[in-house]
């Protein structure tokens, strides 16, 4: 899949979609919050996440990161990203600027090929505006060591292909959660709902 076939599949792409394919990956630990937000909606602040797209020896290949055992998200692994601060304008400039922080790469504006539906995280009380850029290649990373324990490249076939339900620990207790693989790492949550939702955009082409 080059740039202008990935535009054209994400400006394609039906929202609709969204709930289906992220139905699949909630655990009944996120059903419970979502039943008790919607019973009782309050205001999530915003943030986005950069998926930042490209091809390696003919495979799709994204960035993902685990997180330092520091902060909301300690331990998890997810896309580059952060929440928005009272300078950004949009969701991308959060996604441009967060991913220059947290792993030392530039994307441009120009690189952005398009967004996926927002997801809400009830939990951490967040909505997360996921960005979809597609670059060449990527070069050194220079990763925040406050912020980011590892950085790994991950083959999204690999990645659709690991969906099964594993055990994860939340707050001392055991859940067993639809996941996905990363490097031995369980991708969870509201990180596997952005997950599902771009390999619904992407299709076959992988």
């Amino acid at each position: 899949m080059d740039k202008s076939s990935l535009v054209s599949r994400l400006q394609n792409y039906d929202w609709r979609l969204a709930e289906k394919c992220t139905e699949k990956v909630l655990s009944d630990f996120q059903r419970m919050h979502f039943a008790r937000y919607y019973a009782n909606p309050f205001p999530l602040r915003k943030s986005a996440v950069m998926i930042l797209l490209y091809v390696r020896a003919g495979r799709m290949k994204t960035i993902m990161i685990e997180r330092t055992d520091i902060g909301v998200h300690a331990g998890q692994v997810s896309f580059p990203g952060g929440k928005c601060e009272p300078d950004d304008v949009d969701g991308i400039c959060t996604a441009i600027r967060e991913t220059a922080e947290e792993i030392g790469i530039l994307v441009s504006r120009c690189d952005v090929v398009g967004e996926l539906p927002p997801v809400k995280v009830p939990v951490s009380s967040f909505e997360i505006f996921p960005v979809v850029a597609f670059v060449d290649g990527v070069g050194d990373f220079a990763k925040s060591e406050d912020e980011v324990k590892r950085v790994m490249e991950v083959d999204m076939k690999e990645l659709s292909e690991s969906l099964s339900d594993r055990e994860v620990t939340v707050a001392g207790k055991q859940y067993e959660v639809p996941s996905y693989l990363c490097e031995n790492s369980v991708v969870w949550g509201a990180t596997a709902m952005v997950v599902a939702e771009l390999l619904e955009a992407l299709g076959a082409d992988l």
